[in-house]
């Protein structure tokens, strides 16, 4: 890999991770790119999927919507991989649930 590539790839990665501790702070739906990539970077250990997030501009709104067929397109192989994700993806989504539905009873 070009120097300069793998380089750029580091510096995304690290403000992917940055972003991380901000993720917590907000709704999913409202991540931006940066913190969608710092999620998948946590949750995969794959920078490839790091970087597919941003190739694709997957945001806090996209990463809840990702089902098997979306993360085929982007790329994402092998299959034992996507269906890894999207475990971690429902649990997140189940996550914010429970968040929302707290916070409209109050607690």
């Amino acid at each position: 890999m070009d120097t300069g590539v793998q380089d750029g790839a580091e510096a995304s990665l690290e403000a992917c991770l940055m972003a991380e501790s901000e993720e917590k702070q907000r709704p999913v739906a409202q991540w931006t790119v940066a913190e969608a990539g710092a999620w998948l970077a946590a949750h995969s250990g794959a920078r490839e999927l790091v970087e597919l997030a941003h190739e694709h501009d997957v945001s806090g709104r996209v990463l809840l919507r990702l089902t098997e067929g979306t993360l085929r397109r982007m790329g994402v192989t092998p299959r034992s991989r996507r269906r890894e994700l999207l475990r971690e993806l429902l649990q997140l989504r189940l996550e914010q649930e429970v968040e929302e539905l707290l916070s409209i009873v109050g607690q």
